[in-house]
């Protein structure tokens, strides 16, 4: 099974491509292979993001319930061990 790939072409200031080109090859890494990288971390970056916001939003027509938390805290509570340490 091969992996499809688009060639692209981008501009980048020089300094930035200078870091870049500068820590790939301490990492031993092809350039496309770098910049693979560093776009995956951006996109699991931006969809966490998103996440948080869909959570806040939810959290805003349903906040929790202040008793609800209390039986959550006394769940726990109970799952620590009667022992001394």
């Amino acid at each position: 099974m091969s992996i499809r790939t688009v060639k692209i072409a981008i501009s980048l200031p020089k300094e930035t491509m200078d870091e870049v080109e500068e820590l790939r090859h301490e990492l031993h890494l092809a350039r496309s292979r770098a910049i693979l990288e560093a776009v995956s971390l951006w996109l699991k970056k931006k969809h966490e993001e998103r996440l948080i916001k869909q959570y806040i939003a939810a959290y805003k027509t349903k906040p929790e319930n202040p008793a609800g938390l209390d039986l959550f805290f006394k769940a726990g509570l109970s799952s620590f061990s009667k022992d001394r340490w």
